[in-house]
């Protein structure tokens, strides 16, 4: 009779914590608005950083990437799930060029995991302006318009980056 109780007793405990468990951190569903280039504000994500050799920090999986006006937008995971996420996007202030003569930036996502050693695979969609990169490029070539490829380490493939 006392396993019984004791059980029963387990049993309503563990219920009553499940009802009042927080809600699940999910990330927020996109808008279905969206921008065409000319009405994307500069301030549409995280500055671009520009580093002498920027190197990766924590571990990150990109699964896609994307450009919305003048906002890079990656598809990410990664371990955690105890501690706040930062991402920055790094860039050496130089450009390469492809077998088509084009410019080539090549970037680096560096990941602050700060500390979290959970194990919870979680989701992120970090935005970074691209904004130094276009004026660099006007810079450079005397154009207030063109193009770059953006190589960014750990994407499969690159993005192409319009202004």
């Amino acid at each position: 009779m006392r396993r019984l109780m004791w059980s029963a007793l387990v049993v309503s405990g563990l219920f009553a914590a499940c009802a009042h468990a927080p809600a699940k951190d999910e990330p927020a569903e996109p808008s279905a608005e969206t921008e065409s280039p000319a009405e994307a504000k500069p301030s549409d994500g995280e500055a671009l950083l520009v580093r002498s050799n920027p190197q990766p920090q924590d571990p990150l999986s990109i699964e896609s990437g994307r450009v919305e006006g003048r906002t890079l937008v990656l598809n990410v995971s990664h371990g955690g799930g105890c501690a706040e996420h930062s991402y920055a996007l790094a860039w050496d202030g130089t450009f390469q060029t492809n077998a088509a003569a084009e410019p080539v930036a090549n970037l680096v996502v560096i990941h602050n995991a700060n500390g979290d050693r959970c194990k919870a695979i979680k989701f992120a969609e970090p935005r970074f302006d691209l904004s130094a990169l276009s004026r660099a490029l006007a810079d450079k070539s005397g154009n207030s318009s063109g193009s770059v490829e953006l190589v960014v380490q750990g994407l499969a493939e690159p993005v192409r980056y319009t202004f």
